[in-house]
This record gives structure tokens, sequence and C-alpha cells, in this order.
């Protein structure tokens, strides 16, 4: 960081490159500086706006701030100009979306995520919680397929089964719910020992063995 600093100071301005702004930008904002790492990339951008990539260092800037409004727009500056779009980019996008409780726009762009990379299990689960909050009661079911496609690659993918376990609880979770709104025990019952089976915290686990039985063990009407 020292040597980068003397550089800029005995180095006019107008003989810096836009490598030097972008290498003292990362090396900022990798010392949680972001504010004045974003500063310095900002310029490298403005010296040579062909370097789109660092659209997307900015806006992960912004993201890492919890800036969501200035990573959607430098996201979408990015994406707009239709150079060198990446799946990470429209993922980010979605992140962004969902955390400023943008929650269509945040669908729309894991959808394009979805699109662009169909066995990627994590844009099938972020596009579910999306539409599990447009459809907040469940009644509509708009987070169903996205759980599900979400459940089917990550159940396919036993060498790696570990990483899926909160995404599976999550989702098992949704459709167990799902199916108790549609009176639909058997495959409420399914996906609660789905559920059951994977390691859960003591009250989850609780919460889940009651349904269970109360599903198995429906009390008679009239009791």
């Amino acid at each position: 960081m020292g040597a980068i600093e003397h550089l800029f100071r005995i180095v006019p301005m107008e003989k810096r490159l836009d490598k030097d702004f972008e290498y003292y930008g990362k090396t900022l904002i990798a010392q949680n500086k972001d504010s004045l790492g974003i500063e310095q990339l900002q310029k490298a951008f403005a010296i040579d706006p062909t370097r789109v990539d660092l659209l997307s260092e900015i806006a992960g800037a912004w993201f890492k701030l919890k800036n969501y409004p200035n990573s959607i727009l430098f996201l979408n500056q990015k994406i707009s100009q239709g150079k060198d779009v990446k799946v990470a980019d429209y993922y980010n996008l979605g992140r962004s979306f969902y955390y400023n409780n943008q929650f269509p726009s945040a669908d729309s762009a894991f959808m394009k995520v979805n699109e662009l990379s169909s066995k990627y299990a994590s844009g099938w689960l972020w596009r579910a919680d999306a539409n599990s909050h447009i459809d907040s009661t469940s009644e509509l079911g708009l987070a169903k397929p996205f759980y599900e496609k979400y459940v089917e690659l990550a159940e396919a993918d036993s060498v790696n089964a570990s990483k899926y376990t909160s995404g599976l609880i999550k989702s098992y979770g949704y459709l167990a719910y799902y199916y108790i709104l549609k009176k639909d025990n058997a495959n409420a019952l399914l996906y609660l020992k789905k559920k059951q089976q994977l390691s859960l915290d003591p009250e989850d686990k609780k919460n889940v063995d009651k349904a269970i039985d109360q599903l198995e063990h429906p009390t008679p009407k009239g009791k």
C-alpha cells in the first residue's frame, strides 16, 4: 500500500494510467476502505470506458457497503452496454434487488440466471426466495416450481450434499407448508419427512416432529 501511495504522490494526475487507479482501488477495497476504493475504480473507468469489468467491481464494492441502489445502478450500466456480461452480473443484480426489497425485479434478474445457467442451483433458490416474498401467503404457489427445481438439482448432486443442507431445509419447509395449505397431506408428509432427516436446530426439529404427528394422527372431528 505504501508503494502505490508513494507512486501517486510523485506521478502527476495526467500521467497516471487506468491500471494505477484500478490497482489502488482494489487494494483499498481489500483493506475495507471501500468508499475510497470505489473512487479510484471510477477514475480508472473514466480513463478507459471500455473496461466494463470495472463496473462489476464497483457494484460489488457498493454491495459490500450494503448500498444496494448503487450496486443496482452500476450493474444495470454494465448490462445495458451488452459487453462481457456474465451470469454473475445478473446474479449479483438479483441479490441487490432482493436486499433492496424489489422482489419482482429480483425475480427478473434471477430468471436470466436460470436461462443462462440452468444447472446452477443457487440461482433457482434465490428466485424461489424472491417469489416467496411476492406471494407472501404462499396461496398462489409462485415459489413452488423454483424450490422444486432447486430440490431436483440439489438431490442429484450427492457428492456435494452438505453444501445444500440449508437450502434443502428451506425448500422442504416451503413445499410442506404449501401442500398443507392445499390439504394434500401425503405430499406435505413427504417433504416434512425429508426435512426431518436433515440437521435441524432443536426448536425447528420439535416443530417438524409435531407437524408430522398431527398429519399422521389427526384429531377426530368433534373432539
